[in-house]
């Protein structure tokens, strides 16, 4: 579970200081639910590849975090209006 507990961290560290251990949280509880559905699926416990894979398939660590971020903009609506050509 180690591998489990160095990604979440890795998504941590991106994630909005307040709301950091809530997310971390409900993404662990997702992914050992996943786990354990994979475990008993195969009828054993994962071996380090199979982990691996589930957590590539989860997502890299800096789009998940992304998911729970503010969206920032580069120039934003008051610089570049979205309205069109005129």
């Amino acid at each position: 579970m180690d591998l489990v507990e160095r990604y979440l961290a890795a998504i941590g560290r991106e994630l909005p200081e307040g709301h950091r251990a809530d997310i971390t949280a409900e993404l662990r509880d997702e992914l050992l639910s996943k786990i354990e559905e994979r475990e008993a699926a195969a009828g054993r416990a994962l071996d380090r590849r199979e982990l691996e894979r589930l957590l590539v398939e989860f997502g890299h660590p800096l789009v998940v975090a992304h998911r729970y971020r503010r969206i920032q903009h580069l120039v934003g609506p008051a610089v570049f209006p979205s309205g069109g050509p005129a």
